[in-house]
């Protein structure tokens, strides 16, 4: 009876070592869904292949989720492309759905609860008139951002937010070319810009206290 009750105890012990193992390799993964890089999409589903937990996007596209190591979200919203993102070392994702327009796209989008009409149109509007824009009238990068983004200061190569933010006493901007950080962007050519934009909203949290000042997001042709 005692060598049972040993082992059983054995048993047991292992069983919780897994157990809590495996717990601590959950972890809270957030972010933010969006449709034409720029317009939150509510009440998207966020899926965790691992973990099976599922939530809903609130009204600024924001989610938690419980993850765990190399997991997989799905992200999906009715009359939008489903997207499917892995989960890595980041712990914040941004994740941009993509639109398709047509007749029962658009029906499912707006009825669905995750964009409106009148948003939902004016994003459409937004992304024609970008890609006919063309920049290469202006000299150089920094003059293209003094001309076209408020909110920004141009002191040399720096780019500076003009709001008011307690305690900072350099409040550059972060800067952002294809999605990848960049310590500057004199090597850009106006005439290579597709779309440029300042972000200060919720969407600046996908980079933690980098984006603090906001972040100047610019897309290359």
């Amino acid at each position: 009876m005692k060598t049972i009750s040993g082992g059983v105890i054995t048993v047991l012990l292992i069983i919780l070592q897994v157990s809590g193992a495996v717990a601590q390799e959950y972890k809270n993964v957030s972010g933010v869904v969006t449709t034409f890089r720029n317009y939150p999409v509510k009440k998207a589903k966020v899926f965790s292949e691992k973990t099976g937990e599922t939530v809903y996007t609130d009204s600024a596209g924001s989610f938690s989720v419980k993850s765990i190591k190399e997991d997989r979200l799905s992200i999906s919203a009715s009359g939008f492309e489903k997207r499917v993102v892995e989960v890595k070392k980041k712990n914040v994702y941004e994740v941009d759905l993509i639109y398709v327009d047509n007749e029962s796209n658009f029906r499912q989008a707006t009825e669905g609860g995750h964009i409106s009409a009148d948003v939902l149109r004016k994003a459409m509007n937004d992304s024609v008139l970008a890609n006919k824009r063309d920049f290469a009238r202006y000299n150089s990068i920094y003059e293209l951002v003094s001309a076209e983004i408020y909110n920004v200061r141009v002191n040399g190569k720096s780019i500076l937010s003009t709001k008011m933010r307690s305690f900072d006493t350099t409040p550059e901007v972060l800067l952002v070319v294809n999605d990848r950080i960049v310590s500057d962007i004199s090597f850009v050519d106006p005439g290579w810009v597709r779309s440029i934009e300042l972000i200060d909203d919720v969407r600046s949290s996908m980079y933690g206290s980098m984006g603090a000042n906001g972040i100047l997001r610019i897309i290359l042709k």
